[in-house]
């Protein structure tokens, strides 16, 4: 078991290495959100995303995982995000982290605790020659004062035969003075199977089976490199596809031997390294990181070929 534990640590790094690479689209198509987590973008616009009102990213806290969050902070703002190629009825799976500013209490028709609530509507699309035509009813997941924290909401949704698009959309509701919303990590895609039941709040089974919660700030970064990199071609998904299918007994073994827990953490820390790095750097920086991989790859090689020659020389 502890060989086959390597085996897909070493798998899961090699397809870090080779995806980061490969080219992307800028469309989030096949049920993937582009720029889940508003990193990508200029100034407080996040690439992907429409834009109405005051909506925004931006990069102070608080801030669920990585640099960036969005925020709404009245009426008329919101974000909104079309994703193509939903041609398969099948079960969808949408995400998202909400973080909504504590209750205001007042005068506002009259005596009443005003909530102002943050919500990711989810709803399924038609389009034909000329003209668009919403095909389902809107899906909410909602949230309202949570406590300085981000609470995550999860819904599982059928599409509606005839499906060629969805749209997601952040916004808030119920409007006082001075609440702020926030959204980030939004996700939108298809389970595999039944394995994927129990993944409705920890999306890595070996990782959260390792850190002991699906909470640790580790499992969100490799949980954004998952929506950005590999979920964006097809060597990535098949590498998530694998990994869902044959990780749950992997992750039960480590469960079951508490002790393996520290191993397979010091195993996850090139995984983590690598996904901050390719998260949190500009594609130049990435170019010179793959340079000097590529070098000390070359140097070791070259270490390693004089090394055996300098074995036991027979007469």
């Amino acid at each position: 078991m502890r060989k086959y534990i390597r085996f897909i640590l070493a798998a899961l790094l090699i397809v870090i290495g080779a995806s980061v690479f490969l080219p992307t689209s800028h469309v989030g198509a096949g049920g993937v959100v582009m720029n889940s987590g508003f990193e990508r973008g200029e100034e407080g616009e996040p690439d992907e995303w429409m834009l109405s009102g005051n909506a925004t990213r931006v990069d102070s806290e608080p801030i669920y995982a990585g640099n960036w969050s969005a925020q709404v902070i009245g009426p008329g703002d919101m974000l909104t995000l079309w994703v193509a190629n939903i041609t398969t009825q099948r079960t969808y799976q949408a995400w998202g982290w909400i973080y909504v500013s504590s209750n205001v209490t007042g005068n506002v028709t009259g005596n009443v605790t005003c909530n102002v609530i943050g919500v990711i509507s989810v709803d399924f699309w038609k389009w034909t020659t000329d003209e668009w035509c919403q095909v389902s009813p809107t899906i909410m997941l909602s949230a309202t004062d949570t406590n300085g924290v981000y609470e995550q909401k999860v819904a599982r949704i059928e599409t509606p035969p005839g499906t060629t698009h969805v749209r997601i959309r952040l916004y808030g509701t119920n409007w006082s003075n001075g609440e702020v919303v926030r959204f980030d990590d939004i996700g939108f895609w298809p389970p595999w199977g039944d394995i994927l039941e129990s993944l409705m709040v920890d999306y890595c089974f070996i990782a959260t089976a390792a850190y002991g919660t699906p909470m640790a700030e580790e499992i969100g970064i490799l949980r954004q490199f998952r929506d950005e990199y590999l979920l964006t071609n097809t060597a990535g998904q098949a590498m998530v596809d694998l990994y869902y299918t044959v990780s749950p007994p992997v992750a039960e073994f480590i469960t079951a031997h508490p002790s393996l827990k520290p191993i397979v953490r010091a195993g996850l820390v090139p995984a983590v390294a690598v996904s901050t790095v390719v998260v949190n750097t500009t594609p130049v920086v990435k170019a010179a990181i793959a340079g000097v991989l590529v070098l000390v790859s070359v140097i070791v090689a070259i270490w390693a070929t004089r090394r055996r020659g300098r074995g036991l020389q027979y007469p």
